[in-house]
Order: structure tokens, then C-alpha cells, then sequence
């Protein structure tokens, strides 16, 4: 049980090597040449919060369903409210606003 968790936890943030290899070799081509691999910083900060929030309900002996549902849901919340907040933020100096 153990090792499911474990593999459960850093699963996503292992893979981002893969993904920035595929993307570099053009094996996923996102249509922005090599400004592709910029797609993986949101990615791994997804992931790390997944993995933090994934540990947090570990170590409270949460079910690995709500685990996992709590990982997920609060690293996409994450990282969508930092989009909002980079959006808002930076819209005026881009001349958006």
C-alpha cells in the first residue's frame, strides 16, 4: 500500500522529464517551436503541489480516492487562480487594460 502511494504521489512530477524530452525532440508539437518547453513550468507546478497536498492527506490517513481528489483539485485551483492573478496583474503593463 505503501508503494502505491508512494508511485501515486511523485507519478506526475517523474514525468516531466519524459514530457521535456518529447517536446524537445518535436515528438508533441504544441505549435511554438521551442517556446514549447515553456509549457512544462506550469506543469511542474502543478505537480509539486499535487505532491505536497498528496503527502499532507497521506500523512492524515486519508482514503487514496480522497486523496487523490484533493491533490488534484487543489493543484489545478492553484495554478488556475495564479493564471487569474498573472492575468489581472500583468494586463496593464501589457497595455490590455
Amino acid at each position: 500500500m505503501v508503494a502505491i502511494r508512494l508511485f501515486l504521489s511523485i507519478a506526475p512530477l517523474s514525468m516531466t522529464p519524459l514530457w521535456g524530452y518529447l517536446i524537445a525532440e518535436g515528438y508533441l508539437n504544441f505549435g511554438g517551436g521551442e517556446k514549447d518547453l515553456f509549457l512544462l513550468i506550469p506543469w511542474i507546478f502543478w505537480s509539486l503541489i499535487y505532491a505536497i497536498v498528496f503527502v499532507f492527506f497521506w500523512l492524515r490517513k486519508a482514503t487514496i480516492i480522497k486523496t487523490l481528489v484533493w491533490s488534484v483539485c487543489s493543484a489545478t485551483g492553484l495554478v488556475f487562480l495564479t493564471w487569474l492573478v498573472m492575468l489581472f496583474w500583468f494586463s496593464g503593463i501589457l497595455g490590455t487594460c
